[in-house]
């Protein structure tokens, strides 16, 4: 057994605060943890420097499974498509819908954001009690990403159930394999009649650039219908849990809710030291093509190698007075949250965006908030690659004196 066992068993305690327990990793450098037959690659510098080399370390094996070069696609499957590829077809895959995240086309999107948070936080007012998971930050997100994939609005509340099913494989969770099949199978064919629908036009919509990289013979049917549970799942899992772990921060350390009401400037460096302390994902795999040294250890050709982004964004060796917020930090941005590399979060400006409209709302509509259960009391996803909590009650007062 190695240090990672406490996370790998989903301990409540340790999924809540890992801290220590990535603490123990990084003193020891990278070691085999037999519990998830992989090496497992903790510090800051490590893990960057196998994040960056994806020649030497594939991405075949992101969420676990190692699937063979040449292996034949399943073709009921919804495996991810950029996650689980390598360079030069990963390169060429993204560009498919890379044009859809730029920081200029998520820019135009806020607008839109900002009057869904604004509903959202409003909203609570009129719930008798108020959990921030339950009502808004696992309501946002699927929205969000919906309106950016281009899916109806009516058909929302679907798709937040199949992404939550889909993402249930992921980071050793268990399930029912036979609900997981017919999920996959709805989804496929929803998604399948979507694209059977697309007029031609291209527009903003990731759907439409899909439909016509389908069209152009960029990707096959299956290709584009995984491509677009890729997204969701990003988009939608993901963010919730940033956005959740966000809050979670803002009710639970001293003072911070307020000093972003004195000066909402520093909502953003908020956002940024939220992702480095509590980020949604926690870690991905990778597999071995060659003998490798890490931090001065050998991992041999074929090995699977587990890469802590949690444990490098609380490095002392890399983060001054960590593992402590700084609004005021000066590389606040350089965390691993989103990556490294070729692989790096495609959604990583509209996750953000999305974290720091939510706060924005919810420091100019509230005069304050309280959350109920303590921090040690708070349940976490039972997971060591997703991480957030999964339960926020809270008390609100709104600042018209309306209480919650």
């Amino acid at each position: 057994m190695s240090a990672l066992s406490p996370l790998v068993s989903h301990d409540q305690d340790s999924l809540r605060c890992p801290a220590d327990i990535y603490r123990q990793l990084r003193d020891e450098g990278v070691r085999y943890a037999p519990e998830i037959d992989a090496y497992v690659v903790s510090r800051h510098d490590d893990v960057i420097r196998v994040l960056r080399d994806g020649k030497t370390f594939s991405s075949r094996n992101t969420v676990g499974r190692v699937v063979a070069a040449d292996a034949p696609a399943d073709p009921r499957a919804l495996t991810p498509l950029l996650l689980m590829s390598d360079d030069p077809v990963h390169a060429r895959r993204r560009s498919i819908v890379n044009r859809a995240f730029t920081p200029s086309k998520v820019a135009a999107w806020e607008p839109q954001v900002r009057q869904l948070a604004r509903e959202h936080v409003e909203r609570l007012r009129d719930l008798s009690d108020v959990d921030f998971v339950r009502d808004l930050a696992a309501l946002l997100p699927v929205r969000v990403i919906s309106m950016v994939l281009g899916v109806p609005l009516e058909d929302v509340a679907k798709f937040r159930e199949w992404s939550e099913e889909i993402t249930s494989s992921v980071g050793h969770h268990v399930g029912d394999e036979a609900r997981r099949q017919q999920v996959q199978d709805e989804f496929t064919a929803y998604i399948g009649e979507l694209l059977d629908r697309w007029d031609g036009v291209v527009d903003s919509s990731v759907l439409s650039q899909i439909a016509a990289a389908e069209k152009a013979g960029e990707l096959t049917r299956h290709e584009g219908v995984r491509f677009t549970a890729e997204l969701l799942v990003a988009g939608n899992i993901t963010t919730t849990h940033h956005i959740s772990s966000s809050i979670a921060l803002l009710g639970h350390a001293k003072g911070i809710f307020e000093h972003l009401q004195e000066d909402p400037k520093l909502i953003q460096p908020f956002i940024e030291e939220s992702l480095r302390l509590e980020s949604p994902i926690q870690g991905f795999y990778r597999l071995a093509m060659a003998d490798a040294e890490v931090g001065g250890s050998v991992i041999p050709e074929g090995a699977r190698v587990f890469v802590l982004y949690g444990s490098a964004n609380q490095d002392e060796a890399a983060w001054a007075d960590c593992p402590h917020m700084r609004l005021d930090r000066p590389n606040a941005a350089a965390h691993v949250a989103f990556g490294k590399g070729a692989h790096a979060c495609i959604g990583s400006a509209l996750a953000r965006l999305e974290g720091r409209v939510v706060i924005e709302q919810l420091v100019e509509q509230l005069q304050s908030f309280e959350l109920i259960k303590p921090p040690s009391q708070v349940p976490y996803q039972a997971s060591f690659v997703n991480h957030g909590p999964l339960s926020l009650p809270a008390r609100l007062t709104f600042r018209e004196g309306d209480n919650q």
